[in-house]
Protein backbone atom coordinates (compact mmCIF):
# COMPACT_ATOMS: atom_id res chain seq x y z
CA UNK A 1 0.00 0.00 0.00
CA UNK A 2 1.45 3.33 -0.74
CA UNK A 3 0.76 5.89 1.58
CA UNK A 4 1.59 9.79 2.11
CA UNK A 5 2.30 11.38 5.29
CA UNK A 6 1.99 15.57 5.13
CA UNK A 7 3.53 17.24 8.53
CA UNK A 8 6.03 20.27 8.62
CA UNK A 9 8.94 17.94 7.53
CA UNK A 10 10.15 21.75 5.59
CA UNK A 11 11.02 23.27 8.95
CA UNK A 12 14.75 24.03 9.73
CA UNK A 13 13.63 22.21 13.10
CA UNK A 14 15.15 19.68 14.69
CA UNK A 15 11.98 17.97 16.70
CA UNK A 16 9.73 18.72 13.64
CA UNK A 17 12.30 16.78 10.70
CA UNK A 18 12.96 13.97 13.93
CA UNK A 19 9.45 13.23 14.17
CA UNK A 20 8.62 13.16 10.34
CA UNK A 21 11.08 10.79 10.38
CA UNK A 22 9.92 8.28 12.78
CA UNK A 23 6.69 8.49 11.54
CA UNK A 24 7.84 7.75 8.06
CA UNK A 25 10.07 5.00 9.06
CA UNK A 26 7.05 3.28 11.52
CA UNK A 27 4.91 2.89 8.74
CA UNK A 28 7.88 1.65 5.97
CA UNK A 29 8.61 -0.91 8.63
CA UNK A 30 5.15 -2.27 8.45
CA UNK A 31 5.89 -3.61 5.06
CA UNK A 32 4.27 -0.31 3.23
CA UNK A 33 5.53 1.87 0.73
CA UNK A 34 5.60 5.24 2.82
CA UNK A 35 6.56 8.86 1.45
CA UNK A 36 6.67 12.03 3.38
CA UNK A 37 4.66 14.68 0.41
CA UNK A 38 6.92 16.63 0.24
CA UNK A 39 4.88 19.59 0.30
CA UNK A 40 5.21 23.32 -0.13
CA UNK A 41 3.21 25.37 2.19
CA UNK A 42 3.81 29.17 1.67
CA UNK A 43 3.86 29.97 5.40
CA UNK A 44 6.42 27.44 6.26
CA UNK A 45 8.50 28.69 2.83
CA UNK A 46 8.62 32.19 4.35
CA UNK A 47 9.78 31.30 7.90
CA UNK A 48 12.76 28.47 6.52
CA UNK A 49 14.26 30.75 4.22
CA UNK A 50 18.08 32.13 5.21
CA UNK A 51 17.09 35.47 4.66
CA UNK A 52 13.50 35.43 6.72
CA UNK A 53 13.89 37.81 9.29
CA UNK A 54 17.59 39.03 8.02
CA UNK A 55 17.98 42.84 8.51
CA UNK A 56 21.22 45.40 7.02
CA UNK A 57 20.59 47.50 10.55
CA UNK A 58 22.76 49.07 12.77
CA UNK A 59 24.58 45.24 14.01
CA UNK A 60 24.91 44.12 10.11
CA UNK A 61 27.94 42.02 11.24
CA UNK A 62 25.85 39.92 13.54
CA UNK A 63 22.82 39.62 10.87
CA UNK A 64 25.56 38.74 8.49
CA UNK A 65 27.16 35.85 10.59
CA UNK A 66 23.41 34.58 11.71
CA UNK A 67 22.65 34.79 7.61
CA UNK A 68 26.03 32.36 7.27
CA UNK A 69 24.74 30.34 9.81
CA UNK A 70 21.56 29.63 8.53
CA UNK A 71 22.20 29.03 5.14
CA UNK A 72 24.67 26.27 7.00
CA UNK A 73 21.82 24.71 8.98
CA UNK A 74 19.22 24.84 6.08
CA UNK A 75 22.02 22.53 4.12
CA UNK A 76 22.44 20.77 7.10
CA UNK A 77 19.06 19.57 7.11
CA UNK A 78 18.30 19.34 3.66
CA UNK A 79 21.08 16.51 3.21
CA UNK A 80 19.70 15.05 6.60
CA UNK A 81 16.57 14.76 4.73
CA UNK A 82 18.07 13.27 1.45
CA UNK A 83 19.99 10.70 3.26
CA UNK A 84 16.92 9.46 6.07
CA UNK A 85 13.55 10.49 4.56
CA UNK A 86 11.49 8.62 1.93
CA UNK A 87 10.25 12.00 -0.13
CA UNK A 88 7.72 11.89 -2.82
CA UNK A 89 9.25 11.93 -6.28
CA UNK A 90 7.75 15.29 -6.58
CA UNK A 91 7.37 18.65 -5.15
CA UNK A 92 3.64 19.80 -4.30
CA UNK A 93 2.19 23.11 -3.93
CA UNK A 94 -1.46 24.22 -2.99
CA UNK A 95 -2.03 24.50 -6.83
CA UNK A 96 -1.53 21.16 -7.19
CA UNK A 97 -1.13 18.95 -4.17
CA UNK A 98 -4.85 17.74 -5.77
CA UNK A 99 -2.77 15.42 -7.43
CA UNK A 100 -1.69 13.56 -5.02
CA UNK A 101 -4.79 12.17 -4.06
CA UNK A 102 -4.17 9.63 -7.45
CA UNK A 103 -0.25 8.66 -6.07
CA UNK A 104 -1.51 7.93 -2.42
CA UNK A 105 -3.77 5.03 -1.41
CA UNK A 106 -3.50 6.64 2.32
CA UNK A 107 -2.64 9.47 3.93
CA UNK A 108 -1.76 10.85 7.67
CA UNK A 109 -1.60 14.23 8.37
CA UNK A 110 0.79 14.95 11.55
CA UNK A 111 2.50 15.44 13.76
CA UNK A 112 3.36 18.49 15.01
CA UNK A 113 0.85 21.89 14.73
CA UNK A 114 -0.50 21.03 11.12
CA UNK A 115 -3.84 22.09 12.50
CA UNK A 116 -2.71 25.44 14.03
CA UNK A 117 -4.06 28.69 11.72
CA UNK A 118 -1.18 31.08 12.71
CA UNK A 119 1.54 27.74 11.50
CA UNK A 120 0.49 27.52 8.21
CA UNK A 121 -1.62 30.65 7.52
CA UNK A 122 -5.00 28.77 7.39
CA UNK A 123 -3.65 26.42 4.84
CA UNK A 124 -6.21 23.75 4.62
CA UNK A 125 -4.09 20.54 2.81
CA UNK A 126 -3.07 19.63 6.59
CA UNK A 127 -6.87 18.69 7.06
CA UNK A 128 -6.03 16.39 3.71
CA UNK A 129 -9.26 18.43 2.04
CA UNK A 130 -7.71 17.58 -1.36
CA UNK A 131 -8.41 13.78 -0.64
CA UNK A 132 -11.94 12.51 -2.26
CA UNK A 133 -12.29 9.43 -0.39
CA UNK A 134 -12.73 9.84 3.31
CA UNK A 135 -11.52 6.43 3.82
CA UNK A 136 -7.91 7.54 2.77
CA UNK A 137 -7.93 10.37 5.85
CA UNK A 138 -6.18 9.90 8.91
CA UNK A 139 -4.20 12.25 11.42
CA UNK A 140 -1.71 11.18 13.75
CA UNK A 141 -0.69 13.16 16.54
CA UNK A 142 -1.97 16.38 15.15
CA UNK A 143 -1.75 19.32 17.39
CA UNK A 144 -4.25 22.40 17.44
CA UNK A 145 -1.67 24.67 18.79
CA UNK A 146 -3.89 25.69 21.45
CA UNK A 147 -6.44 24.82 24.60
CA UNK A 148 -8.85 27.63 23.77
CA UNK A 149 -9.29 28.84 19.98
CA UNK A 150 -7.91 32.56 19.39
CA UNK A 151 -10.36 35.11 17.67
CA UNK A 152 -7.80 35.10 14.54
CA UNK A 153 -8.77 31.52 13.62
CA UNK A 154 -11.12 31.16 10.69
CA UNK A 155 -11.12 27.47 10.35
CA UNK A 156 -14.01 25.62 9.99
CA UNK A 157 -13.33 22.55 11.64
CA UNK A 158 -16.05 20.72 11.67
CA UNK A 159 -16.39 20.87 7.82
CA UNK A 160 -12.86 19.52 7.79
CA UNK A 161 -12.87 17.24 10.38
CA UNK A 162 -16.07 15.61 9.01
CA UNK A 163 -15.23 12.83 6.46
CA UNK A 164 -12.03 11.53 9.02
CA UNK A 165 -11.37 8.06 8.85
CA UNK A 166 -9.32 8.07 11.72
CA UNK A 167 -7.80 10.87 14.46
CA UNK A 168 -5.32 11.04 16.65
CA UNK A 169 -3.99 14.10 18.56
CA UNK A 170 -0.98 14.46 20.30
CA UNK A 171 -2.54 16.35 23.71
CA UNK A 172 -5.63 15.28 26.08
CA UNK A 173 -6.69 19.12 25.01
CA UNK A 174 -6.60 18.08 21.35
CA UNK A 175 -9.27 15.34 21.86
CA UNK A 176 -11.28 17.50 24.15
CA UNK A 177 -11.19 19.81 20.83
CA UNK A 178 -12.16 17.58 18.43
CA UNK A 179 -14.73 16.30 20.00
CA UNK A 180 -16.28 20.13 20.57
CA UNK A 181 -15.53 20.67 16.99
CA UNK A 182 -16.77 17.94 15.20
CA UNK A 183 -18.43 15.95 17.75
CA UNK A 184 -16.27 12.78 16.29
CA UNK A 185 -13.89 10.67 18.87
CA UNK A 186 -10.59 11.00 18.83
CA UNK A 187 -7.54 9.04 20.25
CA UNK A 188 -4.31 10.55 22.29
CA UNK A 189 -1.11 9.10 20.77
CA UNK A 190 2.30 9.42 21.78
CA UNK A 191 4.62 11.79 19.85
CA UNK A 192 6.50 9.45 17.02
CA UNK A 193 9.66 10.11 18.06
CA UNK A 194 9.02 8.18 20.98
CA UNK A 195 8.02 4.74 18.12
CA UNK A 196 11.35 4.36 17.95
CA UNK A 197 13.57 2.29 19.97
CA UNK A 198 17.11 3.70 21.28
CA UNK A 199 18.33 1.14 19.24
CA UNK A 200 16.96 2.63 15.83
CA UNK A 201 17.76 6.01 17.15
CA UNK A 202 21.56 4.85 17.71
CA UNK A 203 21.49 4.35 13.69
CA UNK A 204 21.02 7.62 13.08
CA UNK A 205 22.98 9.43 15.87
CA UNK A 206 25.78 11.11 14.33
CA UNK A 207 29.94 11.13 15.47
CA UNK A 208 30.83 12.28 18.61
CA UNK A 209 31.29 16.25 17.96
CA UNK A 210 34.31 17.03 20.95
CA UNK A 211 36.51 14.59 22.49
CA UNK A 212 36.11 16.04 25.94
CA UNK A 213 33.33 15.96 28.49
CA UNK A 214 30.37 18.39 28.41
CA UNK A 215 27.10 19.59 29.12
CA UNK A 216 25.09 20.03 26.14
CA UNK A 217 22.34 23.37 26.40
CA UNK A 218 19.30 23.29 24.24
CA UNK A 219 16.47 25.62 24.61
CA UNK A 220 13.10 26.61 22.44
CA UNK A 221 11.06 28.53 24.85
CA UNK A 222 12.70 31.59 26.57
CA UNK A 223 15.22 30.26 29.86
CA UNK A 224 14.27 31.69 33.06
CA UNK A 225 17.29 29.71 35.56
CA UNK A 226 18.65 27.32 32.70
CA UNK A 227 21.20 28.95 31.80
CA UNK A 228 22.98 29.89 35.29
CA UNK A 229 22.31 26.43 35.97
CA UNK A 230 24.45 25.36 33.14
CA UNK A 231 27.25 27.46 33.99
CA UNK A 232 27.08 26.65 37.47
CA UNK A 233 27.24 22.14 37.04
CA UNK A 234 30.22 23.36 34.68
CA UNK A 235 32.06 25.10 37.87
CA UNK A 236 31.24 21.91 40.12
CA UNK A 237 32.34 19.09 37.38
CA UNK A 238 34.82 20.87 35.25
CA UNK A 239 32.88 19.68 31.99
CA UNK A 240 32.65 22.30 28.94
CA UNK A 241 29.40 23.79 28.33
CA UNK A 242 27.95 23.95 24.47
CA UNK A 243 25.02 25.82 24.12
CA UNK A 244 23.01 25.26 21.15
CA UNK A 245 22.24 28.82 20.52
CA UNK A 246 25.67 30.27 20.79
CA UNK A 247 28.68 27.55 20.89
CA UNK A 248 30.66 27.39 17.53
CA UNK A 249 31.11 23.67 17.79
CA UNK A 250 27.58 23.54 17.50
CA UNK A 251 27.23 26.25 14.61
CA UNK A 252 29.79 23.54 12.81
CA UNK A 253 28.02 20.65 13.57
CA UNK A 254 24.44 21.29 13.31
CA UNK A 255 22.19 18.38 11.28
CA UNK A 256 19.24 16.42 12.83
CA UNK A 257 21.85 13.68 13.27
CA UNK A 258 24.29 15.74 15.22
CA UNK A 259 21.79 17.22 17.33
CA UNK A 260 21.10 13.69 18.09
CA UNK A 261 25.17 13.31 18.28
CA UNK A 262 25.57 16.79 20.95
CA UNK A 263 22.38 14.98 23.35
CA UNK A 264 24.10 10.99 22.91
CA UNK A 265 27.64 11.47 23.76
CA UNK A 266 27.35 14.55 26.60
CA UNK A 267 27.58 13.99 30.24
CA UNK A 268 24.97 15.80 31.04
CA UNK A 269 21.79 17.45 28.76
CA UNK A 270 19.75 20.69 30.26
CA UNK A 271 17.22 21.23 27.97
CA UNK A 272 13.53 23.16 28.41
CA UNK A 273 12.23 21.21 25.02
CA UNK A 274 9.69 18.80 24.46
CA UNK A 275 11.65 16.92 22.03
CA UNK A 276 15.09 17.58 24.44
CA UNK A 277 12.82 15.72 27.35
CA UNK A 278 12.27 12.46 24.52
CA UNK A 279 15.90 11.97 23.69
CA UNK A 280 16.95 12.27 27.20
CA UNK A 281 14.59 9.53 28.12
CA UNK A 282 15.25 7.49 25.24
CA UNK A 283 18.88 7.72 25.81
CA UNK A 284 19.00 7.50 29.24
CA UNK A 285 20.82 10.71 29.86
CA UNK A 286 21.86 12.63 32.94
CA UNK A 287 19.58 15.59 32.32
CA UNK A 288 17.55 18.58 34.10
CA UNK A 289 15.12 20.04 32.49
CA UNK A 290 13.38 23.77 33.38
CA UNK A 291 9.59 23.03 33.41
CA UNK A 292 8.33 26.50 34.63
CA UNK A 293 10.27 29.71 33.26
CA UNK A 294 7.84 31.83 35.60
CA UNK A 295 5.70 32.94 32.06
CA UNK A 296 4.59 29.51 31.12
CA UNK A 297 4.60 26.14 32.58
CA UNK A 298 5.89 23.59 29.63
CA UNK A 299 3.35 21.06 29.83
CA UNK A 300 4.10 18.62 27.31
CA UNK A 301 7.85 17.90 28.45
CA UNK A 302 5.51 17.96 32.48
CA UNK A 303 3.07 15.43 31.12
CA UNK A 304 5.45 13.11 29.43
CA UNK A 305 7.84 12.76 32.99
CA UNK A 306 4.82 11.57 34.88
CA UNK A 307 3.58 9.69 31.88
CA UNK A 308 6.53 7.50 32.28
CA UNK A 309 7.17 7.95 35.92
CA UNK A 310 10.23 9.77 36.03
CA UNK A 311 10.17 12.87 38.74
CA UNK A 312 13.24 14.95 40.25
CA UNK A 313 14.61 16.44 36.75
CA UNK A 314 13.17 19.75 37.15
CA UNK A 315 16.36 21.66 37.59
CA UNK A 316 17.25 22.54 41.32
CA UNK A 317 19.78 25.95 41.88
CA UNK A 318 19.92 24.97 44.94
CA UNK A 319 21.17 21.44 44.43
CA UNK A 320 23.27 21.34 41.68
CA UNK A 321 24.31 17.91 41.31
CA UNK A 322 20.82 16.47 41.76
CA UNK A 323 21.04 15.64 38.27
CA UNK A 324 23.98 12.96 39.08
CA UNK A 325 20.93 10.91 40.87
CA UNK A 326 20.21 7.66 39.22
CA UNK A 327 17.11 7.24 37.25
CA UNK A 328 15.10 4.10 37.33
CA UNK A 329 13.85 3.50 34.07
CA UNK A 330 12.32 0.17 34.26
CA UNK A 331 8.91 2.10 34.52
CA UNK A 332 9.44 4.23 31.46
CA UNK A 333 10.83 1.43 29.54
CA UNK A 334 7.74 -0.62 30.08
CA UNK A 335 5.25 2.34 29.66
CA UNK A 336 6.64 3.96 26.34
CA UNK A 337 6.44 0.13 25.43
CA UNK A 338 3.14 0.27 25.75
CA UNK A 339 2.40 3.31 24.61
CA UNK A 340 4.36 2.83 21.04
CA UNK A 341 1.67 -0.61 20.68
CA UNK A 342 -1.26 1.27 21.07
CA UNK A 343 -0.01 3.99 18.83
CA UNK A 344 0.95 1.39 16.33
CA UNK A 345 -2.08 -0.37 16.60
CA UNK A 346 -4.26 2.66 15.75
CA UNK A 347 -2.12 3.04 12.58
CA UNK A 348 -2.82 0.09 11.32
CA UNK A 349 -6.42 0.03 11.67
CA UNK A 350 -6.41 3.26 9.41
CA UNK A 351 -4.31 1.22 7.22
CA UNK A 352 -6.54 -1.47 7.21
CA UNK A 353 -9.55 0.31 6.90
CA UNK A 354 -8.37 1.85 3.44
CA UNK A 355 -7.96 -0.97 1.88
Amino acid sequence: MKIGILTFHRAVNYGAVLQAYALNKSIRDMGHDCDIVDYKCEKIESVVSPFAGFTNGDNWIKSFIQLIFRVRKNKAFNSFIKKYISLSSKEYTPKDIKQADDVYDCFFSGSDQVWNYACTDGDEAYFLDFVKDSKKKNSYAASFGFEKRPDYDKFDYEELLNDFNGISVREESGKNLVKSFSGKDSEVVVDPTLLLSKEEWEKVVGKRPIAEDYIFVYYIREPKDLLDYANKLSEATGCKVINAKKSVEFFKNCSPADFLAWIYYSKYFVTNSFHGTVFSILFKKKFAIELDNGKSVNNRSKELLELVGITGRDLDMNNIMSVDNEIDYTVADKTLNEQKKEALDFIKDCINKAM
